[in-house]
């Protein structure tokens, strides 16, 4: 028997989809009587667009589509495929996009070929239809699947059709499955059991009434349910991906010269510290937080072997968190091999100057810590574990040692105030030799989030988000169920303080290229401090022995207590009033970074080479 499994759009055109590479080796090793093929639509997708286009819609414009999750553009896209219409709520959804600054010129003119791409794609698939078809769901995938699926039923009724992935879980999974019957099951959780364990009981003819998180039809027609597994799947059970089909797909594809492949590895799932503290605002990890990771003799074997199978050295790791334990392990691992990788990991930010070491090393070159914020008190409203100072301290280690780091301020919660952000804007001018936000965003109300499970904390009102207005056409009871995103009330701030700090992240990434901010120890041990930050005077600052020993203090972080030991251990005396001096300096003149009472220097560490005279005296010399 054959299963095809499908990745849709809007799966990134430079990764191959990690699920079906796992699904299809869970597929082969456990049901035999099982062919297994792979297709990449979402690369046929963008073929078409640019062969229908002239050119003028390019790979660009596809990953532009795909970035725009919380307005659900891809989905709409694919409407008109989906309901069998030339276009669908174009007008509407085009004032929709207009009302939030955007431009609805690139997915109007997309949606005009999604249904004949559609068709023909689907005709193609029944001239040699497979007994199952399979399609993994995240974000936008839901629409493009549904549409497929509508079509190849309809062209060739007794192919059965199987829809999972996080688009699936909880409540999503059995609302799909009632709401569509082009779906004949949906998986709901995990699918390296589920899937194999369906095929298995189709090609024996049995009913799959023990399929784990499973919805299909009775004999009644009716959703049925099964209960979900009993517990996470052990990481043991997840194989190395295989992706042979996507790049045998992107060699003979016209889009190879447009894209620039990276590997996909997963190497652990959950959150270990959302297992205790899940982050208020957070609902990536759907119904199952429970955390687990790879075994660390697995991992350098397994990106070894992928790297050298694919001649491929970028390498996202999917993972929501590092496993910690991965830095005395699985690092050095990876560190020894012979291979020039660049490696991305989701990591916490109050990681060290020593473990993110580590991770360079190893060739992390790319991090995303959830900095989120500069903003202790809001950090506390989202249940980071971290201050503003530490994540301060991330920017400048990572910028230290030549770390990729991407990051974002989130606003709206409840609890925060117009202060929180006024604080925050005064300091902004610090640290823009840092690297800088990608823009402010007021946070969604997400499904699986403690926002959307506890509406006591701030959330009471919801409903399903208003884009889903534009993509179905389900009731709105049904569409509670089905979907991620909620429109809620405003909380935290609003008005002329947004519009601020989005400009301010604007100002940030501007005065970025042009500005530093270094020291280095003279010969005496004295800090020398060269400023050459947009928004300050160029200046070559000399520190004495005290305020040396003070900026130096601050590295790691400090309170004002610690500072005052940290003088009195190194034979100090020092009054209160000195030091509270100093520390204004310091902060005031924008060489520190303080909130609520926590301070860290903000200069970044210059190698003796690098260093030169100019007038008499050391600066740090331009690259």
């Amino acid at each position: 028997m054959k299963l095809l499994l499908i990745a849709m759009p809007w799966q990134g055109l430079d990764t191959p989809s990690s699920a079906l590479g796992i699904l299809g080796q869970c597929v082969r090793k456990n049901a035999a009587d099982w062919a297994v093929d792979e297709m990449y639509i979402n690369l046929r997708w963008a073929e078409h667009l640019m062969q229908e286009s002239n050119g003028s819609i390019t790979t660009a414009d596809y990953g532009n589509v795909a970035d725009q999750v919380f307005h659900g553009v891809g989905d709409w896209v694919f409407t008109p495929a989906l309901y069998d219409v030339d276009s669908y709520q174009t007008d509407e959804y085009s004032e929709f996009l207009e009302q939030r600054d955007m431009d609805p010129t690139l997915p109007v003119a997309m949606q005009k070929h999604a249904r004949g791409f559609i068709r023909d794609l689907a005709a193609e698939i029944a001239v040699d239809p497979p007994d199952v078809v399979g399609f993994t769901s995240t974000f936008m995938q839901n629409v493009p699947s549904l549409a497929m699926a509508r079509e190849l039923k309809k062209l060739v009724p007794s192919m059965l059709t199987v829809l999972g992935g996080s688009n699936c879980d909880g409540a999503q999974g059995p609302a799909l499955h009632r709401n569509f019957e082009q779906l004949d099951f949906v998986v709901s959780g995990e699918g390296e059991r589920a899937l194999p364990s369906l095929l298995n009981c189709i090609a024996k003819g049995e009913t799959p009434v023990n399929v784990p998180g499973l919805s299909w039809r009775g004999d009644d027609g009716q959703t049925v349910v099964n209960p979900p597994a009993k517990a996470a799947l052990p990481f043991a059970m997840v194989p190395a991906p295989d992706y042979d089909s996507y790049f045998q797909a992107l060699e003979s594809s016209p889009l190879r010269h447009h894209v620039r492949p990276m590997l996909v590895l997963e190497t652990s799932r959950g959150c270990w510290w959302g297992e205790a503290h899940q982050c208020t605002f957070c609902g990536l990890n759907g119904s199952n937080i429970d955390f687990r990771s790879k075994a660390p003799e697995r991992i350098a074997q397994e990106v070894r072997d992928l790297a050298h199978r694919y001649q491929v050295l970028d390498l996202v790791m999917v993972d929501n968190i590092l496993d910690m334990k991965y830095l005395n392990t699985a690092m050095p691992e990876i560190a020894a091999l012979d291979c020039d990788l660049r490696i991305h990991y989701e990591i916490k930010s109050n990681m060290n100057r020593a473990q993110l070491s580590k991770l360079k090393e190893a060739n992390v070159l790319f991090v995303q810590p959830g900095i989120e914020s500069l903003s202790s008190h809001v950090l506390r409203l989202m249940d980071k574990g971290v201050s503003a100072a530490h994540n301060v301290r991330m920017l400048r280690d990572g910028q230290d040692l030549g770390l990729n780091v991407t990051w974002s301020i989130l606003y709206g919660f409840p609890g925060e105030t117009e202060g929180d952000y006024r604080r925050l804007l005064a300091k902004m001018p610090t640290l823009e030799h840092l690297e800088p936000p990608s823009g402010a965003w007021r946070i969604a109300l997400e499904r699986f989030s403690p926002y959307f499970e506890d509406p006591t904390q701030g959330f009471m009102f919801r409903r399903p988000s208003e884009i889903y207005d534009f993509i179905y056409q389900v009731p709105r009871d049904q569409l509670y169920d089905m979907v991620f995103f909620f429109d809620t009330s405003i909380q935290g701030i609003s008005g002329p303080i947004e519009d601020e700090m989005k400009q301010a992240c604007e100002e940030w990434a501007k005065a970025y290229p042009q500005s530093a901010l270094s020291y280095w120890t003279d010969d005496r041990g004295r800090v020398v401090i060269e400023d050459r930050r947009a928004s300050w005077p160029e200046e070559v600052i000399e520190l004495d022995d005290l305020q040396s020993n003070v900026y130096l203090g601050m590295f790691q972080v400090a309170s004002r207590e610690g500072i005052r030991r940290r003088l009195a251990e190194g034979g100090h005396a020092v009054g209160d009033g000195d030091v509270e001096e100093m520390l204004c300096y310091f902060v005031d003149r924008g060489l520190a970074f303080e909130d609520e009472g926590r301070f860290v220097s903000v200069a970044l560490e210059v190698d003796p080479y690098r260093r030169k005279l100019i007038n008499g005296k050391e600066v740090a010399a331009s690259w």
